[in-house]
């Protein structure tokens, strides 16, 4: 069981480390250009392993900016973490507090997405699949940086090319196909147009809004969801009571009526 999870979580997150690569690769060719050197840039993808903040980060780098302001900007780009760690609560409760610890710190985009579904399942050992698809992420995301500082460097433009895009495009054939619900559609959708709308926002907070906004409106359609199923339960017990109710007087006319015939 234990063999079938690994390799399954491995098999989940295969199609996003394809689309990673190349993004992780263009962010160790542009720590070189920074002025990292190839051992700083591997050990700050192993120990940030934050895409989106890396960037950010390495364009406030180049730009002269105080350590605290780009502080201050990558925890704020990474706050969505946070409505992933608390999607994910009810689902490692039963684990204890190193194995919690070492799942947030893999817990990205990618993994988020390549792994909610299993969860909510709760198989036992489903951590195994999780923590595969985890560490898989997370050794390709690697070495792809090892690989562009090595490399990439020689292309200074090398962030112009589009290469990044790949991983937009495998996280989007990932994601879609969960959007099934009411709720999720429309979380998606007001989360989509509230990140176009504010995506001229500096250091990607319009990303930030937009998932807040998003999981605002799930969360309220979610309420309106069940508010409306309790009044659909509460009118069909209604319907049940009466027609029980009728039965009960049509047994109760019908036996008086044989009372009275005899």
């Amino acid at each position: 069981m234990k063999k079938q999870l690994i390799q399954a979580g491995l098999k989940a997150i295969f199609p996003l480390c394809v689309g990673a690569f190349p993004f992780s690769f263009i962010v160790g060719a542009i720590s070189i250009n920074a002025g990292m050197s190839v051992l700083q840039s591997t050990l700050w993808s192993l120990t940030v392993f934050a895409g989106s903040a890396q960037m950010v980060a390495l364009g406030l780098v180049q730009s002269s900016t105080e350590i605290i302001v780009i502080f201050v900007t990558t925890f704020v780009i990474n706050l969505r973490h946070i409505l992933y760690s608390a999607s994910l609560s009810e689902y490692v409760k039963e684990y204890n507090m190193p194995t919690r610890m070492l799942m947030s710190y893999g817990l990205t985009d990618e993994v988020y997405a390549a792994t909610i579904g299993e969860m909510k399942l709760e198989k036992p050992g489903r951590k195994w699949f999780y923590l595969a698809a985890m560490f898989g992420f997370w050794v390709n995301w690697v070495v792809a940086d090892f690989c562009g500082a090595m490399i990439g460097s020689s292309f200074p433009h090398i962030a112009d090319y589009g290469l990044d895009f790949a991983m937009v495009a495998a996280f989007i054939a990932i994601v879609i196909p969960q959007v099934k619900k009411r709720e999720c559609i429309v979380a998606a959708v007001i989360a989509t147009v509230t990140g176009i709308l504010l995506s001229g926002l500096p250091y990607s907070l319009g990303l930030v809004i937009a998932a807040i906004v998003g999981v605002f409106a799930g969360y309220k359609m979610d309420i309106s969801t069940e508010k409306m199923e309790a009044e659909l339960k509460a009118e069909a017990k209604k319907v049940i009571l009466q027609e029980l109710a009728d039965e009960q007087q049509y047994q109760q006319t019908l036996s008086s009526t044989t009372t009275i015939n005899k």
